[in-house]
């Protein structure tokens, strides 16, 4: 992309002064505006930036060091070069325009050579000026991210403190209840306080889990294993693990299933713990008298749908990509929209996008809350499948 040319003003009120400028100056490939006041430079300057300002002493209005000085404290302007034009040879002069912030002098009669020498080095040294003001601005710009970036860390990070300490909170709880029960001899289930220890050790293995893969994901660090898998089998098995809690025994699930539905192509290992963790906040935010309800169907020729349902508040669709989004999860709890503990659901369109599927919240539903997964399928046709994604 071709240099715009540099933008001279020149500002003088003798009409030959002026035309000997230009023609000194024009062929040297400038773009030249001229004035023959001073209040008409300051409106010109006020309405366009020029890249550098020759500007006579003595003018009939404002003098030239007036001028000077305004635009040397406005920050606007500070920075544009200043070349003063004069035919007083006084040191007290030049003296007194060095004081109005002038840059150069040129004193009249002057050297065409002297004066397009004077005119380049400025106008260089105002190109390595706004280079750096430029390069300062972008680094503000990477620090402001870095700033904002560290703040979203500082608050997810303590978020995930957080969720922790909750299962963690009951594991002891129950430790210390079981010990109290045991050493005042009273008749000890024990079964009882196995099972919450179990169910909570069990869920901050998923959490940590899945900050693992998330971690891996993010860095390329998984090793696939594709395999046909019967998504219907899949889907039972886990939902049976889940409505064996005694929390979700009473909810009903649903299941409209696709006939004939061909097996997706996916990490089985990956896959699995993708489905539990969008089943988790499925049952988790589910009332006791509420139904899960599982949809499949064939997609098209390359993709099956799974859609997975369950009756609550909806999420505003302004936050649908938030909802998996790492850095939003503490902007999602503040808006009231927390549907798991941990990283279940970031973690599970990262597994599931890895294993060449996607994920995403189903806006079609409004009187509840729906994922909405697409899975590649395995092409039973060829001997070797299709190719891992």
């Amino acid at each position: 992309m071709k240099a715009r040319p540099a933008n001279l003003l020149i500002v003088d009120d003798t009409v030959e002064s002026l035309d000997l400028l230009v023609y000194f100056l024009k062929p040297a490939g400038y773009a030249i505006q001229t004035a023959t006041t001073g209040r008409a430079a300051l409106e010109h300057i006020s309405r366009e930036l020029p890249d550098l300002i020759l500007l006579d002493v003595m003018l009939p209005d404002i003098n030239g060091y007036e001028i000077c000085e305004r635009l040397k404290k406005d920050t606007r302007t500070r920075h544009i070069p200043i070349i003063m034009i004069t035919a007083l040879k006084e040191l007290k002069d030049k003296i007194q325009g060095l004081e109005a912030g002038a840059d150069d002098f040129v004193t009249k009669p002057f050297d065409s050579v002297e004066l397009l020498a004077r005119v380049r080095s400025l106008l260089r040294l105002k190109t390595y000026h706004d280079g750096l003001i430029r390069q300062n601005a972008e680094l503000q710009r990477q620090k402001k991210l870095l700033e904002r970036e560290e703040k979203f860390k500082k608050d997810l990070t303590d978020l995930i403190v957080h969720d922790m300490k909750g299962p963690l909170f009951v594991i002891q709880g129950n430790l210390q209840m079981w010990n109290m029960t045991r050493e005042a001899q009273q008749d000890v289930d024990d079964r009882k306080y196995t099972d919450r220890i179990e169910r909570s050790s069990r869920n901050l293995l998923h959490m940590i889990l899945n900050l693992l893969d998330i971690s891996r994901l993010e860095q390329d660090g998984l090793d696939l294993t594709p395999v046909p898998v019967d998504l219907h089998r899949l889907l039972k098995e886990q939902v049976a693990y889940f409505r064996e809690l005694p929390q979700h025994q009473d909810k009903e699930v649903v299941y409209h299933w696709a006939e004939k539905l061909p097996h997706a192509y996916v990490d089985k290992g990956l896959f699995e713990r993708a489905l539990i963790n969008i089943l988790n906040p499925a049952f988790q935010n589910c009332s006791d008298d509420g139904t899960v309800t599982i949809m499949t169907r064939r997609e098209n020729a390359e993709t099956i749908q799974l859609r997975i349902c369950h009756p609550g508040r909806p999420i505003p669709e302004k936050y649908h990509e938030k909802t998996f989004q790492k850095y939003a999860q503490t902007e999602l709890k503040q808006a009231g929209f927390k549907l798991t503990r941990g990283l279940g659901l970031v973690a599970a369109r990262l597994l599931l996008e890895a294993c060449g599927g996607s994920l995403r919240l189903d806006p079609s539903v409004t009187d509840g809350i729906g994922y909405c997964i697409t899975l590649p399928i395995w092409d039973d046709h060829s001997p070797s499948g299709p190719p891992t994604t």
